[in-house]
């Protein structure tokens, strides 16, 4: 028998912590809800806003009640553009959250995947893994600073987040993994996410949508192949960020080496 999948109890409240940043007008449609909301709940949104996958067919998801392989997850989707859904679970509600948030990027994370496995079989790569990383546990980096994200990729902690924190006004991290949404239910000090960078216009906080054009530009990146390995995205420990725990406006909060950790010289 195949394992059946547990259900979970609904908050209304679920996108209170601030890595919910870019998803406050799309947690507010079902927030209001006294329960889960039900698969063809999920697929009228994406409905009213003409969501497609990558081959250009009408975004939809099915109510999935067993398990599910990677190669049939991936293949389903871009084969009918409905995306399997476990009801009452919260990976993957997140899941159809991102999708409504941010459905050319996650189509064209889809294609990567699919792609990946067509040429290589049951291998999947280092580019399919990259696409795997971001898509469970990614973000995105906006703003017109590249140098906080270089002092993240060479674990300047203190220099991108104590020395440079006023930045973070108008820089933000938006997160498109669902694993790490899911996550901020319980947050928790070593939780972490994999970034990449897009200079971007600044913007005033708070974000309640994701800005115009994000998608999209997150959707060439990973349509060009800029990353072909998960090396290519660079970790952030989220609640580090500026405005993501109010005990990180102590400096002392970045010496804890558990979580922000130095960075690994080369062999």
């Amino acid at each position: 028998m195949p394992k059946q999948i547990a259900p979970q109890l609904w908050q209304t409240n679920f996108a209170q912590h601030p890595l919910f940043s870019g998803y406050r007008g799309m947690a507010g449609i079902f927030s209001v809800l006294e329960n889960w909301p039900a698969a063809d709940r999920l697929t009228a949104e994406a409905q009213t806003r003409d969501l497609r996958n990558a081959a250009d067919q009408p975004l939809a998801f099915d109510s999935q009640t067993d398990a599910c392989g990677q190669r049939d997850y991936e293949a389903q989707i871009l084969a009918t553009g409905r995306v399997p859904t476990r009801v009452a679970n919260w990976h993957d509600f997140f899941n159809a959250l991102v999708w409504l948030n941010f459905p050319r990027l996650k189509a064209a994370l889809n294609a990567v995947q699919c792609d990946a496995l067509a040429q290589r079989g049951t291998e999947r790569g280092a580019r399919s893994d990259a696409a795997t990383v971001f898509d469970e546990s990614g973000a995105v980096l906006i703003g017109p600073d590249a140098k906080l994200a270089e002092q993240l990729q060479n674990h300047d902690w203190k220099g991108a987040f104590v020395e440079q924190r006023e930045r973070w006004q108008t820089n933000h991290l938006l997160i498109v993994g669902h694993a790490v949404l899911e996550k901020a239910l319980a947050p928790y000090p070593g939780m972490i996410t994999k970034a990449l960078y897009l200079p971007w216009p600044a913007l005033d906080s708070p974000l309640e949508n994701p800005p115009e054009g994000l998608d999209a530009s997150l959707a060439e990146y990973w349509q060009n192949g800029t990353a072909q390995r998960p090396a290519d995205l660079f970790a952030i420990p989220v609640l580090g960020v500026p405005g993501m725990d109010p005990a990180n406006t102590n400096p002392t909060y970045y010496d804890n080496r558990t979580v922000f950790r130095a960075q690994r010289k080369p062999i």
